[in-house]
């Protein structure tokens, strides 16, 4: 006895290139929710746009031939140089564009938003002891015992060690100077070297944290914040972001 069976065949549907408006609408997508940073480097290096002013960019439109951006200063063109043979190849040359601007403008594509206390018990008293000498060397004369002050009474540990605070009242104005000169330049150092390269911008107020961080404390605000630098690193290629 036999039998016969019949396939029932789907037709072949041929796959046509890619909807242009489609690829063009996923790209602008993408690039304004997940790579902020690319579209502000890009507008730092090609547009000459300050950096203050990229905070707002967004991507509003991207041909074979270019690019156009908003900031704070209005839009901006960027054109692609040599053009894109097609949308396909967006991708690849915004990531090349984005590593040519790291590298042009000296950033880092870690940003650091937020200040960060210390995480170590000995940096507050550490921090306490410095503060205490910019706040009462500047009077030497508050040093001595006729003084009857408070900064006296402090420095002598109560009148307990009177050779302290004559040891203070000689060494009050060179050891000032010294602090304030040596932590000055290490702010200035710090703004230039670290804050800077990671998206903190000059007068915002997470600049003037580690600023003034940096003034009472010195060199350890720079341990500090680069191992902040190297924790966000470590979760970054955890996720494996690009």
């Amino acid at each position: 006895m036999s039998q016969s069976a019949s396939a029932t065949v789907s037709p072949v549907v041929a796959r046509g290139p890619p909807d242009p408006a489609a690829m063009k609408a996923r790209i602008i997508s993408h690039m304004n929710a997940d790579h902020q940073l690319s579209l502000r480097a890009y507008l730092q290096l090609y547009a000459n746009v300050p950096s203050l002013s990229t905070r707002s960019s967004k991507l509003e439109d991207i041909t074979n031939e270019h690019m156009i951006l908003t900031s704070s200063f209005g839009r901006h063109v960027i054109p692609f140089s040599p053009p894109l043979k097609s949308l396909a190849e967006a991708r690849e040359r915004l990531v090349a564009m984005h590593n040519d601007c790291l590298q042009a403008l000296d950033l880092s594509d870690i940003v650091i938003d937020s200040y960060y206390w210390p995480d170590k018990l000995w940096q507050y008293p550490a921090t306490a002891f410095i503060l205490l000498i910019l706040i009462t060397f500047p009077f030497p004369d508050s040093l001595l015992p006729h003084s009857n002050s408070l900064i006296y009474q402090i420095w002598s540990l109560g009148g307990l060690a009177p050779g302290l605070a004559a040891l203070c009242h000689t060494l009050a104005f060179p050891v000032w100077f010294f602090i304030v000169a040596v932590h000055a330049a290490e702010s200035v150092w710090l703004s230039k070297t670290r804050l800077r390269k990671h998206w903190i911008e000059p007068g915002t107020g997470v600049w003037m944290a580690w600023m003034a961080d940096c003034a009472l404390k010195g060199f350890s605000a720079f341990q500090r914040f680069d191992q902040v630098v190297k924790e966000k690193e470590a979760a970054k290629r955890g996720r494996g972001q690009h």
